[in-house]
């Protein structure tokens, strides 16, 4: 470029030199002046394009984007060099744009750009704040929204409970097992728990949004179904131990309670080997009649009649976990402990 701009500086030069022999250094300034502007303003104009102008703006570092013009306005450029070279003599032209003016430019570019620049920043900042405005309201929005779905499913689990509750009630006259009434009322109620279940699925996957996988629905179903089987089971349990009140009979009784604030459980360690299942099953059912008088076999017998799923399943537990161990012992072994700890959760004498 320069070497162009250098050809055409030394042909013009020959025929303006004798013309502009006479001018003064005003005058000269006056005639360089409009190709000056010319080259500064199309090398603003190509800066203003650049990607990053804003930020050049902003932080004061136009480098980059003034580089960018320099390459594209290399005419504008050599016209600035020859009509100094015309002016004051053949070489000044280069050493003019390459020094004094190029210094200057970031100025002069600064300068040119600032209105538009300083409207870009201010619509930018208008537009961030609306955004900001925008994002804030639909936040309240998604929580307002996330508190109605979780009441929604908070009503569906309470409906849920509101079935199986009357159905257990139904059967609980019956000779089966907590479990068994458990496993009978969930099916009558089977619709009621869907429900549920799948109004707390939904609060799940609205909670996570967009990373939710539904590859985790099974596990979270299962999870949740497992919950309510143990809450009706614990409330089979409950009312199976808390039915029609007994009178007195010639038979000893006692007070299925303990003094407030005192521990429930053996003071020895019949019920502490114990699986924790097997104890919190019998403590439940020896604490459902508190502060009534029951038939003390009654209430021994039905502890462990209806412990009798947990009592069994320690025993497997034990089989399994036991090399060289016989399920039969391992029952009597488990029901033996079940029968010694759960006389001494009521104080029933051997």
């Amino acid at each position: 470029m320069w070497f162009h701009l250098a050809v055409i500086a030394s042909v013009l030069l020959g025929s303006a030199h004798g013309t502009f022999a006479q001018t003064t250094e005003q005058q000269k300034r006056k005639l360089l002046l409009p190709t000056i502007r010319a080259a500064t303003d199309c090398i603003s104009r190509e800066a203003a394009r650049h990607p990053d102008i804003l930020n050049g703006y902003r932080y004061n570092n136009l480098g980059p984007m003034i580089g960018e013009g320099w390459r594209v306005c290399t005419n504008a450029l050599a016209e600035v060099a020859v009509m100094h070279d015309s002016l004051h003599g053949a070489g000044t032209g280069l050493i003019f744009v390459k020094g004094a003016y190029f210094e200057d430019l970031p100025r002069a570019v600064r300068t040119r750009i600032q209105s538009e620049m300083d409207r870009r920043i201010a619509a930018l900042d208008q537009a961030e704040a609306v955004a900001r405005a925008e994002q804030a309201r639909r936040e309240v929005e998604r929580q307002q929204h996330l508190e109605s779905i979780e009441k929604a499913a908070d009503t569906l689990r309470d409906r849920a409970y509101q079935c199986t509750s009357p159905q257990l009630e139904k059967l609980v006259s019956s000779s089966e097992s907590a479990d068994v009434l458990a496993t009978a009322a969930m099916t009558i109620c089977r619709r009621e728990i869907d429900d549920a279940i799948q109004a707390r699925i939904d609060t799940i996957r609205f909670k996570v949004g967009t990373n939710y996988s539904s590859a985790s629905e099974p596990g979270f179903r299962e999870e949740m179904l497992k919950a309510v089987r143990n809450n009706v089971i614990t409330n089979a349990v409950q009312l199976k131990a808390g039915g029609p009140r007994t009178t007195a009979s010639p038979s000893p009784t006692t007070p299925a309670s303990v003094a407030p604030g005192a521990p429930i459980g053996p003071s020895t360690t019949a019920a502490s080997d114990l699986p924790k299942e097997v104890r919190d099953c019998l403590s439940t059912i020896a604490t459902a009649r508190n502060g009534k008088f029951v038939d003390q076999r009654k209430l021994y017998e039905g502890m462990l009649e209806l412990c009798r799923p947990e009592i069994e399943a320690a025993a497997r537990t034990s089989f399994l976990g036991t090399k060289d161990s016989d399920l039969a012992q391992e029952r009597e072994k488990a029901l033996t402990g079940a029968s010694a700890a759960a006389r001494q959760m009521i104080g029933m004498a051997e």
